[in-house]
């Protein structure tokens, strides 16, 4: 399967949750906290944690810029300089 998801540990959101204590609105969030159709935020490690537990395999990764263009910085912290996630999944 294909999985898709907006980084809510992308290094703007949390910059946003810690200078301004509020749930961060933007390109990849653009609903406010109590108006959105996305019910859980979590970040790319909660996923790869999610997966691991149920025993799902990653297949391939893409972090990707809030235009869905591939993340052409290091690969170093994902989870801090990834906006949005795409996994491709499977089970063993």
């Amino acid at each position: 399967g294909i999985v898709t998801f907006p980084n809510f540990g992308f290094w703007r959101c949390r910059l946003q949750v810690a200078l301004q204590g509020l749930m961060p609105v933007a390109k990849t969030l653009p609903y406010q906290w109590y108006n959105t159709p996305n019910v859980h935020l979590f970040t790319i490690r909660d996923f790869e944690e999610l997966c691991r537990s149920k025993r799902i395999d990653v297949l391939q990764r893409m972090v990707l810029d809030h235009a869905h263009r591939p993340w052409q910085g290091p690969r170093l912290w994902p989870n801090l300089l990834g906006e949005i996630a795409l996994y491709r999944l499977g089970r063993a």
